[in-house]
């Protein structure tokens, strides 16, 4: 569901398509879905859920997706099975975004839709997007996020909206169908071209946007959102998925004022350590399992523009090395104030080169308004080959940025 920015990576949530099918003057669509985010870590992390609900109106809609992350212990809750391997005398997980569906996953689905009705507004469960785990050109179980005889996310998701009496759309169900229609080749050639079974590209993000119409238009309990749906021509569309990918890549920002240039250097760490040979997670080994950032475990660099003038940011350089293994990814991500509203991705790369030093420069215009403090986050996680990693290590140098104060 996640925006991301194209210059940054081929990765596009379908959240970032939805407003094409409404009415622009009547509603407005604010997508503030995160990537590798589950029910808990959504909702205990700063910037998330307590953004997210502070921020909400009565007379909005809620849109509420989640699976993926919440899957990392296999179905169960990750303190339950670290309870377990203490028992056993074993290390136990640094990832805490697992949840069981019964129970954990239920529970937090609760909270969201408590909290949105406190405040006036309607929430709204929609089954996770499929994966694309196909075996005999079928969807898996595991794509369907069916991790065992009880652990079912999307049946669970359906029994609290019928228990609360919450809207249902089983974009679970629609997207296994289509899925499998087009056959596994089309969807990895077309769909999920980001390098993994999960993230969907430009086409697929606006295929499951396309889905999520379908599913708003035919809910009568959503009648009211019913007249400002509309299915815009092909080449509206398309023009919309354009002005995103040249938005999106667009470089130029045209400001007057006095040029300057900082280095900055990290003004925290939050659930990580800092060595001399760089930085790893505070529990000292990277967890098994992690396919995305981690959103409450970073490096933060920040800047607080004047009370009185704006300023832009015009490039952004960083070196980064990954030392000890070929498995550390990465995102830039940035955001304004003590919440980290308006989170960007500007830069992911899931492939660093072991004991390379490599320098990140980056085109990133962006105005920081008078007054904000604009906060910039590097966020790790590695790819553990299913087990966890120790000595492993991630080096981020100063930062160097450059831009203009506003006159």
């Amino acid at each position: 569901m996640s925006d991301y920015k194209p210059a940054a990576t081929p990765k596009r949530g379908w959240g970032m398509y939805l407003q094409a099918f409404f009415n622009a003057d009547s509603v407005e669509v604010v997508n503030r879905g995160k990537s590798g985010a589950s029910t808990r870590t959504f909702y205990e992390t700063e910037n998330l859920w307590p953004s997210v609900k502070a921020q909400l109106r009565p007379g909005d809609y809620l849109i509420i997706q989640f699976a993926h992350n919440d899957e990392k212990c296999k179905g169960e809750d990750v303190y339950v099975q670290n309870a377990r391997l203490r028992a056993e005398g074993k290390d136990t997980l640094t990832d805490m975004r697992g949840t069981e569906p019964n129970t954990t996953y239920k529970t937090y689905l609760r909270k969201y839709v408590n909290e949105a009705r406190e405040r006036g507004v309607t929430p709204v469960l929609m089954g996770p997007v499929c994966r694309a785990y196909f075996k005999d050109g079928k969807i898996n179980d595991e794509g369907r996020h069916v991790l065992g005889a009880d652990k079912d996310y999307v049946r669970c998701m359906r029994e609290v909206a019928e228990e609360m009496e919450a809207p249902f759309l089983n974009m679970t169900a629609m997207s296994c169908e289509m899925f499998e229609q087009r056959g596994q080749s089309y969807c990895m050639e077309r769909y999920f071209n980001c390098g993994d079974k999960t993230h969907t590209g430009a086409e697929g993000g606006l295929a499951v946007a396309h889905m999520a119409y379908i599913l708003l238009k035919d809910a009568p309990e959503l009648a009211a959102l019913h007249p400002f749906l509309s299915l815009p021509p092909i080449e509206t569309m398309a023009a919309y998925v354009r002005r995103i990918e040249d938005a999106g890549k667009q470089a130029a920002f045209k400001a007057s004022g006095m040029p300057f240039s900082l280095h900055l250097t990290p003004k925290r760490t939050v659930n990580m350590w800092g060595t001399k040979k760089g930085y790893l997670p505070a529990e000292l080994e990277w967890p098994a399992g992690e396919i995305d950032e981690v959103a409450n475990r970073y490096v933060e660099y920040e800047l607080k523009a004047p009370d009185k003038k704006g300023m832009v940011i015009e490039t952004i350089t960083v070196p980064v090395q990954a030392k000890g293994g070929d498995g550390m990814n990465m995102h830039i991500n940035y955001g304004f104030g003590e919440h980290f509203s308006g989170v960007t991705t500007i830069y992911e790369n899931t492939a660093l080169p072991k004991n390379k030093k490599i320098t990140v420069s980056l085109d990133q215009p962006i105005l920081v308004p008078a007054g904000q403090t604009w906060h910039l986050r590097i966020l790790p996680w590695y790819d553990s080959n299913g087990k966890p990693q120790k000595d492993k290590y991630l080096y981020v140098g100063e930062l160097l940025i450059t831009g203009k104060r506003l006159n």
